[in-house]
């Protein structure tokens, strides 16, 4: 009777034991799949972090290059700016030279009228020695009257004795081009109406003291006018 318990017994625990390594098993085998199916999962994820990794690296790339020739333009634009700023200092220095070179000239223009002048004003009287027999006639006008040449006015007048021509000599030696300069620049829009054209004839008949010629000329001239 003890040797069947005891047989029993023992049957019992070694199926215990088969049904505890049975479970087990089973477990172990059921965690592995799982195991499996979470590495797979975890496979796909790192693939799908490693391909967005990819492709942040080509837009990485592709910004690089970008920048890369920004800053090359950059530079391109920065040797432009130094050249336009070298040619504007350039042009800046041409302007400064023109200035003073028209400065001068000025000058120069200035002083040579003024010297004309006073050549016209010295020769005067050695004119008026040359021809003494010349004399203007009393009653009629003044001597170097700039205003008994026809078209000449007060106005007209002023405008070639600030420019140096005071005698009758001076005006007869002065072309018609630079009597039309003084009425243009120095008279403005309403004096170019004036002709000057026959304006050094009339005074180198004053000058020479042919009266009747500068009469004959003068009624001719104010019969044109009338």
């Amino acid at each position: 009777m003890a040797e069947r318990f005891t047989a029993d017994l023992l049957f019992i625990v070694i199926v215990l034991l088969i049904a505890a390594l049975l479970g087990f098993l089973i477990g172990w085998l059921l965690e592995r799949g799982r195991c499996k199916k979470l590495i797979a999962l975890k496979d796909e994820e790192i693939e799908g972090l490693n391909a967005r990794i990819r492709k942040l690296e080509e837009e990485k790339k592709d910004l690089n290059l970008k920048i890369s020739e920004i800053e090359q333009e950059r530079m391109s634009l920065r040797n432009q700016n130094r050249i336009l700023d070298d040619e504007i200092a350039s042009l800046k220095l041409t302007i400064d030279r023109l200035d003073k070179e028209a400065a001068a000239l000025k000058e120069e223009m200035t002083e040579a009228n003024q010297a004309k002048s006073d050549t016209s004003i010295k020769e005067s009287p050695l004119a008026a020695m040359g021809h003494e027999a010349h004399t203007v006639p009393s009653g009629e006008f003044k001597p170097d009257d700039l205003e008994v040449v026809v078209g000449i006015g007060p106005k007209i007048a002023k405008l070639l004795i600030a420019r140096g021509i005071t005698t009758w000599k001076a005006l007869a030696d002065t072309p018609v081009t630079y009597l039309r300069e003084i009425l243009d620049k120095d008279g403005g829009e309403r004096f170019r109406v004036h002709n000057p054209e026959n304006w050094p004839h009339q005074a180198l008949l004053l000058h020479e003291g042919r009266w009747d010629e500068f009469r004959e000329l003068e009624n001719r001239l104010e019969g044109e006018k009338a």
